[in-house]
């Protein structure tokens, strides 16, 4: 933990799902995740308040998109983050990512914060 980089992330991805036909819940599934990174470095920062979904229901919560950052020094190289991975944050925060990006700065991710 740093100044520039003061939360800690993990970032999981979902076990992959194979078979045709009739299938069960197919929805991201904390306890099917698997850790591919953990202890990580980061700041995260709002980019961009979306509005709420497209059902627009009285008590949907608004959509929210992050850029996450880590240093390059943690580690993550290109391709090593896909799209649909998950971040969670040292407060327990859930992201989806949306964008990975990695340029000679670190890794920038763009992530919707996912809500119960």
């Amino acid at each position: 933990m740093s100044f520039i980089y003061p939360r800690t992330i993990s970032i999981s991805r979902q076990s992959a799902q194979g078979g045709a036909g009739l299938q069960p819940y197919s929805g991201t599934d904390p306890t099917d995740e698997v850790t591919i990174f953990s202890g990580l470095p980061a700041s995260i920062q709002l980019a961009k308040e979306r509005g709420k979904p497209d059902t627009n229901l009285p008590a949907d919560a608004g959509r929210t998109l992050w850029r996450i950052l880590m240093p390059l020094s943690a580690g993550v190289t290109a391709g090593s983050v896909l799209r649909g991975d998950i971040v969670i944050d040292d407060a327990g925060q859930r992201y989806q990512v949306w964008g990975p990006y990695v340029n000679s700065l670190g890794p920038n991710l763009l992530a919707e914060r996912l809500e119960a």
